[in-house]
């Protein structure tokens, strides 16, 4: 391993404080299962039947009556 990277590793390990490594640990732990919750919550959702679904020839937008 590069010198420089494990001198850098070693200072940012031993910056922490016992409470700065309880504090990353749990906000570390709740995004992730903020995340994991969300995506269960969508990827799980029944299946929607939509039925009045208007295909784009039906829209009248109008700007082709008075065409140049």
């Amino acid at each position: 391993m590069n010198p420089l990277i494990r001198d850098l590793a070693c200072n940012l390990l031993a910056a922490l404080t016992p409470q700065g490594w309880a504090m990353m640990l749990v906000s570390i732990s709740v995004v992730l299962g903020l995340v994991s919750y969300c995506l269960y919550r969508v990827l799980t959702l029944p299946p929607v039947d939509v039925q009045d679904i208007k295909g784009p020839l039906e829209i009248d937008t109008r700007d082709t009556t008075d065409a140049d």
